[in-house]
């Protein structure tokens, strides 16, 4: 699964997504999230994105501060939309997940 970030605060998220990326992920059937002791505040700014029914997963600060990967279906109102997620085909989540933060130039 990949996507391209549309958010303001580049650096931080690279920094979250860095101190949970070799810890133990929670799955659900429609959300990998990564629960941390300290939780990112969400953005006071509105995010960028607009939720899409032609979008399946996107990577979003759930309600929660936490970092997560979820189905269209199970994002709620205050979940904060990072970015579009594209995955193959058939994808499901079916265990551990890792994630990675790619800065491109």
């Amino acid at each position: 699964m990949k996507g391209e970030v549309q958010y303001d605060e580049m650096e931080t998220l690279a920094n979250d997504i860095e101190s949970v990326k070799s810890m133990p992920n929670e799955n659900g059937d429609r959300s990998i999230y990564w629960d941390r002791d300290i939780k990112q505040p969400l953005p006071s700014k509105p995010s960028e994105l607009i939720k899409k029914d032609t979008i399946q997963w996107y990577l979003v600060y759930d309600m929660e501060g936490d970092l997560a990967v979820m189905h269209h279906d199970a994002l709620v109102v205050d979940d904060y939309l990072l970015a579009e997620m594209v995955a193959e085909d058939g994808f499901e989540i079916s265990g551990p997940c890792k994630i990675e933060f790619l800065r491109s130039s």
